[in-house]
């Protein structure tokens, strides 16, 4: 059986690329199972749609397995047609988001012939194997029950058993659903992504270490890996998706991560890690019980994650409960000790209704709290708005900006982009704002983009009030061009206002004193001082 993966490109004039977290997962998998397979990576290789499509006429494949999110919708159906027509043989199998979130709509609007909902580990192995000796998928179960969706008036799969995780096309061109596949428990049991099935070298000269506030080695000299920690999301907010939608929220243990960690820095030399988690912590103690085995595993490491609103910025517990301000300052000063340089922990709004809307669960003085915890150690936040939602009003706009100059920080701005299987997406349906399913999906660009309206103000009226406000945090202390304010190209980029000297002084106290007590209790590693101690690089 001959195999192909293919890593798409989301944004093709990117400068930066990074390596595919998900589809390394996925790939590691099928090499273990046996499986030998071409990799097409469009992305790092910068391959053109006339290359791609040159490339499947010269090359045949029994299968073909992409993937990618939903609003890469409109290239996704471009290439199952193009490996149609110059392979009509192969089975087209497709997993993401831009499959499992809208699986009616892609087989009717495309030759596909299997989608992988959510996880795929197990089940892309079941479903190679069971093409390989040409058994059954699945079978659809009588008497034919179809099952509802909520995707526009597409016709619905039926209800089947088999492999299950899988929606296929079946003999009759029926769309059979075989159910969801149980997400798996611990996710410790799998393997480390095999870097080496991507060219390695060409992703570390495209995915730089973008912070500025490194002292454990020369800036210039971070070798940056992706590493996934956990999966899915405590929450389900009504903007967002992600592929582990309908499973449970998992981590993995410290040791497990440590593990990768320890991995990559022998083989590939790595130093930064960016935890590549829709939500990395959550809870006081998991992140606790992390922080601490990060520390004694002494790594030498920078690393950033994402984190909720509230995770140190919250002072009640749901049960009414005060959580300690020196419990939350010491793990964030724990955090700088053990490498990180900055956290992401979106505020989307500045207003308590909308934030009710949006399901966040967090009030919008948790994220004052949490800044302040953070200045105080020298701990950069990044945060992300969602513009755009139905009862948004110019002055909702501007409130939420009055909370970023509060906290001193300049967001990533980006407006309300309805995705398939998400309380908006629902809200758009119901109340008549999307009308043509497929058309909103091939239309659909980026959340920077004014895609589609669902307030009472023009687009006119919210593009302008957002640059307003954008305009104004800039001059304080954005650092971006004007036409920067919203596609601004990295967090990174309108961040170093908070890597002042005096937070580089926090910073550098926090480090000298961990040192310090390193070597209090050990004598034999006065010599391994770390770099910012020995250089003063953070004077």
């Amino acid at each position: 059986m001959k195999l192909l993966f293919v890593n798409p490109s989301l944004r093709p004039d990117a400068p930066h690329r990074y390596l595919p977290v998900g589809l390394g997962y996925v790939v590691t998998a099928v090499k273990e199972a046996g499986f030998d397979f071409d990799l097409l990576d469009i992305d790092i290789s910068k391959y053109t749609d006339d290359y791609v499509e040159k490339y499947l006429i010269e090359n045949n494949f029994d299968v073909i397995a992409i993937g990618s999110i939903v609003t890469h919708y409109k290239w996704i159906k471009w290439f199952i047609h193009t490996a149609k027509q110059h392979n009509p043989g192969c089975k087209i199998i497709v997993g993401n988001s831009v499959g499992s979130s809208i699986s009616e709509v892609l087989f009717a609007k495309s030759p596909v012939d299997i989608i992988i909902v959510n996880e795929a580990d197990d089940t892309i192995i079941e479903v190679l194997n069971a093409i390989n000796h040409n058994s059954s998928l699945g079978q659809v179960v009588e008497p034919i029950e179809k099952i509802p969706h909520n995707n526009g008036d597409f016709p619905a799969c039926v209800k089947g058993i088999g492999i299950e995780g899988i929606v296929f096309r079946d003999q009759y061109n029926r769309i059979v659903n075989n159910g969801r596949r149980k997400a798996i428990k611990r996710i410790d049991d799998l393997p480390y992504p095999d870097w080496d099935i991507f060219d390695v070298d060409e992703y570390l000269k495209v995915s730089p270490f973008g912070e500025t506030n490194v002292w454990k080695y020369p800036k210039e000299e971070a070798v940056m890996f992706p590493i996934n920690t956990a999966r899915g999301c405590v929450f389900k907010c009504t903007f967002c998706h992600y592929v582990f939608w309908n499973d449970p929220y998992r981590h993995r243990s410290p040791e497990s991560v440590i593990g990768e960690i320890k991995r990559n820095q022998e083989k590939y030399g790595a130093n930064a890690f960016s935890f590549w988690d829709e939500l990395t912590f959550h809870k006081l103690g998991p992140t606790e019980k992390f922080i601490d085995a990060l520390l004694d595993a002494d790594l030498g490491i920078h690393w950033t994650c994402a984190i909720r609103t509230d995770l140190i910025g919250k002072d009640i517990d749901d049960k009414g409960n005060e959580i300690p301000y020196e419990r939350r300052l010491t793990l964030a000063r724990k955090m700088v000790e053990s490498g990180c340089v900055s956290v992401g922990g979106s505020l989307e709004s500045g207003n308590d209704e909308i934030l009710k809307t949006m399901n966040k669960r967090i009030k919008a003085e948790y994220f004052i709290n949490q800044i302040k915890i953070a200045r105080e150690v020298g701990l950069v936040i990044n945060t992300s708005l969602v513009i755009g939602y139905p009862e948004e009003t110019k002055e909702t706009i501007a409130e939420t900006m009055k909370m970023c100059d509060k906290a001193k920080v300049y967001p990533s701005p980006g407006f309300l982009l309805p995705l398939p299987e998400t309380g908006m997406w629902d809200y758009a349906i119901e109340n008549g704002h999307i009308t043509d399913v497929d058309k909103f999906l091939t239309d659909m660009t980026e959340r920077q983009d004014i895609v589609l309206n669902m307030t009472k103000m023009s687009d006119k009226e919210i593009m302008d009030e957002t640059l307003s406000g954008l305009g104004k945090l800039n001059k304080k202390f954005g650092n971006l061009n004007k036409g920067k304010l919203i596609k601004s190209g990295g967090y990174y980029k309108h961040s170093k206002h908070q890597i002042t000297k005096q937070q580089n002084k926090k910073v550098k106290h926090i480090v000298d004193n961990r040192m310090l007590k390193i070597v209090e209790s050990d004598e034999t590693i006065k010599e391994s001082l770390n770099y910012a101690t020995v250089s003063d690089t953070l004077k």
